[in-house]
């Protein structure tokens, strides 16, 4: 070890701290830079090394008075149980030395770290038994202990309008490709109110397999089919509703479709072509939020495909007696 470290520095303390206060920081510390959390980096090896130096000397009071007086320079750890990081074989091993009369707290590490209680050389009789491998077979066990996930899967379907706005239930047929074998599975897939082209609705479970057959998820791309006559804009509907030119005229109450069946409207008199009439609460249900969009009827006044000439001179009679110009805004163009 390198003379004339300073340890208070390397454990981030100030010189009057309190043993609890180096345990804390030293615990902190060490999770931080464990070598099994940072592989191939050096860096937090040397780090590593330099937190358990300054543990062993700043937690036993004895050393703790030599360092203050003499620094570092007098000290260097020492212990006889050693472990080295899992997957290592032969050369390049990590390898460290430490006594837990020397470090207290240090088994506390391991407990944060890999899950177990106690002294951690016990844990070679808790992992393989008495003839175990020590902390080489932890981190291997600990590694164990986390499978691959296999991969997820993502299907494309098609639905229609209704079933995207009110849900359902859909049946699929899905396939799996493992070595090479194909296997088909047949599932029944719910489908909340709300969904809308690009929206994924996640299976878990249904993916592919993986280690110790942890399987990932199967992802399901939505696709709605356009609907005859309602258009959807995020939660809303918008509906063209055509009427003719005498119920724009003198107003009238009329029947309007909706998602959630027939609905009465009343055309204001006098309405003008591509009013939208708003109905509160009558669109889609947010897939989240649960609340409801409203629609929109947009006022399409419809002239008829023929007039007669008889029809015709009323015309000419209204004309002159309601002249209006609906074009006057224009005229400043017109010039």
């Amino acid at each position: 070890m390198a003379a004339a470290r300073d340890y208070y520095q390397i454990l981030g303390i100030s010189k009057d701290a309190s043993k609890e206060e180096i345990k804390k920081a030293y615990r902190g510390l060490a999770k931080k830079y464990h070598p099994d959390l940072n592989p191939d980096n050096k860096d937090a090896e040397e780090k590593f090394k330099e937190l358990q130096e300054a543990h062993e000397v700043l937690s036993d009071e004895e050393k703790r008075k030599t360092y203050d007086m003499f620094g570092s320079a007098e000290f260097r750890p020492g212990g006889q149980t050693t472990w080295r990081r899992a997957g290592d074989q032969g050369g390049g091993n990590y390898q460290y030395t430490y006594s837990s009369q020397d470090f207290p707290g240090f088994e506390d590490i391991f407990k944060d770290i890999f899950g177990f209680s106690g002294d951690p050389r016990a844990a070679r009789g808790q992992r393989r038994g008495a003839g175990g491998g020590g902390f080489r077979d932890i981190f291997s066990s600990t590694s164990r202990q986390k499978p691959a996930k296999g991969k997820d899967l993502e299907y494309q379907i098609e639905m229609d309008f209704d079933t995207a706005i009110k849900g359902g239930v859909r049946d699929i047929t899905i396939s799996r490709q493992k070595l090479n074998k194909v296997s088909t599975e047949k599932l029944s897939v719910k489908i909340p109110p709300g969904v809308a082209t690009g929206s994924k609705i996640r299976v878990q479970g249904k993916g592919e397999s993986g280690g110790r057959g942890k399987k990932g998820d199967l992802y399901l791309k939505i696709k709605v089919k356009p609907h005859p006559i309602f258009k959807r804009k995020l939660d809303d509907i918008h509906l063209e509703l055509p009427i003719t030119f005498y119920e724009a005229a003198l107003g009238k109450q009329v029947d309007v479709p909706t998602i959630d069946g027939i609905a009465k409207v009343s055309i204001p008199p006098g309405v003008q072509n591509g009013t939208k009439l708003r109905l509160k609460g009558k669109g889609v249900q947010n897939i989240k939020s649960k609340a409801r969009g409203d629609q929109y009827v947009v006022i399409k006044i419809v002239m008829p495909d023929k007039i007669k000439e008889s029809d015709k001179e009323i015309f000419e009679k209204l004309a002159e007696s309601t002249p209006y110009d609906p074009r006057t805004k224009f005229s400043k163009y017109m010039k």
